[in-house]
Protein backbone atom coordinates (compact mmCIF):
# COMPACT_ATOMS: atom_id res chain seq x y z
CA UNK A 1 0.00 0.00 0.00
CA UNK A 2 1.55 3.21 -0.67
CA UNK A 3 1.44 6.18 1.70
CA UNK A 4 0.44 9.76 0.07
CA UNK A 5 0.60 13.19 2.20
CA UNK A 6 -1.00 16.28 1.39
CA UNK A 7 0.00 19.45 2.54
CA UNK A 8 0.06 22.98 2.73
CA UNK A 9 1.97 25.30 4.72
CA UNK A 10 -0.48 25.40 7.84
CA UNK A 11 -1.49 21.51 7.12
CA UNK A 12 -5.10 22.82 7.38
CA UNK A 13 -6.93 24.62 4.83
CA UNK A 14 -5.81 24.19 1.44
CA UNK A 15 -4.52 20.84 1.91
CA UNK A 16 -8.13 20.02 3.51
CA UNK A 17 -10.03 21.20 0.00
CA UNK A 18 -7.00 19.06 -1.74
CA UNK A 19 -7.60 16.22 0.60
CA UNK A 20 -11.61 16.30 -0.33
CA UNK A 21 -11.09 16.42 -3.97
CA UNK A 22 -8.69 13.54 -4.19
CA UNK A 23 -10.61 11.18 -1.84
CA UNK A 24 -13.57 11.78 -4.31
CA UNK A 25 -11.44 10.90 -6.88
CA UNK A 26 -9.61 7.53 -5.87
CA UNK A 27 -13.23 6.69 -4.58
CA UNK A 28 -14.68 6.94 -7.93
CA UNK A 29 -11.71 4.96 -9.18
CA UNK A 30 -11.81 2.55 -6.81
CA UNK A 31 -8.23 3.26 -5.41
CA UNK A 32 -9.14 4.72 -1.82
CA UNK A 33 -8.16 1.47 -0.36
CA UNK A 34 -4.94 0.87 -2.15
CA UNK A 35 -3.52 4.30 -0.55
CA UNK A 36 -3.04 5.55 3.22
CA UNK A 37 -3.00 9.44 3.49
CA UNK A 38 -1.34 11.77 6.01
CA UNK A 39 -2.51 15.52 6.18
CA UNK A 40 -0.18 17.92 8.03
CA UNK A 41 2.21 21.08 7.03
CA UNK A 42 5.08 21.37 4.31
CA UNK A 43 7.27 21.70 7.14
CA UNK A 44 6.31 18.18 8.79
CA UNK A 45 6.02 16.48 5.26
CA UNK A 46 10.39 17.10 5.23
CA UNK A 47 10.90 15.31 8.44
CA UNK A 48 8.59 12.28 6.90
CA UNK A 49 10.47 9.00 5.72
CA UNK A 50 7.40 6.90 5.76
CA UNK A 51 5.87 8.59 2.75
CA UNK A 52 5.95 7.43 -1.09
CA UNK A 53 4.92 10.45 -2.60
CA UNK A 54 3.52 13.99 -1.73
CA UNK A 55 0.36 16.15 -2.85
CA UNK A 56 1.21 19.99 -1.99
CA UNK A 57 -0.49 23.26 -2.36
CA UNK A 58 3.13 24.59 -1.23
CA UNK A 59 6.52 24.34 -2.80
CA UNK A 60 8.25 21.76 -0.79
CA UNK A 61 11.48 20.02 -1.24
CA UNK A 62 12.05 16.12 -0.38
CA UNK A 63 13.73 13.52 -2.02
CA UNK A 64 10.37 11.78 -3.26
CA UNK A 65 7.68 12.82 -5.78
CA UNK A 66 5.80 15.94 -5.45
CA UNK A 67 2.51 17.11 -7.39
CA UNK A 68 1.11 20.25 -7.16
CA UNK A 69 -2.18 20.61 -5.70
CA UNK A 70 -2.94 24.18 -6.67
CA UNK A 71 -4.82 23.19 -10.10
CA UNK A 72 -7.24 21.61 -7.33
CA UNK A 73 -7.72 25.36 -5.82
CA UNK A 74 -8.12 26.65 -9.44
CA UNK A 75 -10.09 24.06 -11.01
CA UNK A 76 -7.91 24.39 -13.81
CA UNK A 77 -5.89 21.47 -14.35
CA UNK A 78 -6.96 18.65 -12.22
CA UNK A 79 -7.27 15.76 -14.61
CA UNK A 80 -3.48 16.05 -14.44
CA UNK A 81 -3.26 16.09 -10.75
CA UNK A 82 -5.70 12.95 -10.31
CA UNK A 83 -3.49 10.75 -13.24
CA UNK A 84 -0.18 12.01 -11.52
CA UNK A 85 -1.77 10.56 -8.01
CA UNK A 86 -3.44 7.62 -9.57
CA UNK A 87 -0.11 7.09 -11.75
CA UNK A 88 2.04 6.92 -9.03
CA UNK A 89 -0.25 4.79 -6.52
CA UNK A 90 -0.62 2.15 -9.37
CA UNK A 91 3.37 2.31 -9.73
CA UNK A 92 5.74 -0.76 -8.81
CA UNK A 93 7.45 -0.86 -6.18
Amino acid sequence: MKHMMICCGAGVATSTVALKKIEAFLISENLLDKVRISQGTVAEATTRSDLDFIVSTSPVKVPFPVINALPLLTGMGTDKVFNSVKELILAEG
